[in-house]
């Protein structure tokens, strides 16, 4: 049975793409998706005491590539929901806990409900 050009194109890409985000990298891909309550929350995350990195408005589902380096030892991440009128709302893992929450769900899943700033 003989393959045809795109067809052996389209396995190619996918090889390289599997290699690319598997052990073979330094690179973590990490799935968030964030639902809040109610939606049109901001979402932030940070790697230890860096810059917030802005990830979008929930509903989000987004995925951010993290190195395996700022994983490990005593690193921390964080994410958090903002909205205009409510507290901010915001969660942490130590970075050895978010890849074993990835390896084992595929993905970070948080539902923050947001509680209205009522000052």
């Amino acid at each position: 049975m003989r393959m045809c050009l795109f067809c052996k194109i389209l396995l190619l890409s996918g090889v390289m793409s599997l290699l690319i985000l598997t052990g073979c990298s330094s690179k973590l891909a990490v799935n968030f998706k964030v639902h809040t309550e109610p939606e049109g929350a901001h979402v932030v995350y940070q790697q230890d005491n860096y810059s917030w990195i802005y990830l979008g408005v929930t509903p989000l589902d987004v995925v951010e590539v993290i190195s395996k380096e700022q994983l490990g030892g005593n690193h921390t991440i964080s994410i958090k929901a903002m909205r205009c009128g409510y507290l901010d709302q915001k969660k942490e893992w130590s970075g050895k806990s978010l890849v074993r929450e990835v390896e084992e769900k595929g993905i970070i899943f948080w539902t923050p409900r947001l509680i209205e700033n009522n000052e």
